[in-house]
């Protein structure tokens, strides 16, 4: 369930304003299928300081700190779901920096469901070291969706997401019919 309807003044003023000190930044928690399940991949589609211990002699890691966590850059393009009367359709997330870590990271870890969470944070409420901002609550939230195809290229990964939306599951799941229900008729 998103918590749009209760943003911020400063998340409000950041995205309707011309000039602002003040962004949003996407985060994403991607969740394997263990019980419970255990986050293995967080990513961020924007960055407010270098992330010091992932940092390396041959590599420099840009993200987001957020409630203790830290998010990795990486330029990403998002569509989100539009509401119907049918329920919801699905969300698009399109990674711009593909590698072999992140080919291997597909075919080792998405042969389950994943769940994805997505998360809208102000950067200055993620960059700082003061306790009290960094454990602040998101601006918005949405949980729940799963991952259900995954495309690549060269230049780019598409991940396709969807929600299940159990409320809108015929109960049983079969009609009594004579194709699935010889018996009965």
């Amino acid at each position: 369930m998103s918590r749009l309807s209760t943003l911020s003044a400063a998340a409000i003023k950041a995205m309707f304003s011309s000039e602002t000190d003040e962004n949003l930044i996407m985060i994403l928690t991607l969740y394997d299928s263990q019980d419970p399940p255990q986050p293995f991949a967080r990513l961020a589609d924007g960055f407010s300081k270098r992330l010091t211990n992932l940092t390396t002699d041959d590599e420099v890691v840009y993200g987001v700190r957020h409630k203790g966590n830290d998010y990795v850059f990486l330029p990403m393009q998002i569509n989100l779901p539009g509401e119907l009367e049918t329920g919801v359709s699905s969300c698009t997330i399109q990674l711009n920096y593909v590698t072999q870590d992140t080919i291997t990271v597909i075919r080792n870890q998405l042969n389950s469901p994943v769940k994805v969470q997505i998360e809208l944070v102000l950067r200055n409420s993620s960059d700082t070291d003061n306790a009290s901002r960094e454990n602040s609550e998101p601006e918005a939230s949405f949980p729940g969706f799963y991952i259900t195809s995954v495309s690549y290229s060269a230049e780019s990964i598409s991940l396709e997401l969807s929600m299940t939306d159990y409320t809108r599951e015929p109960f049983p799941c079969y009609n009594f019919i004579p194709t699935y229900f010889p018996g009965l008729f």
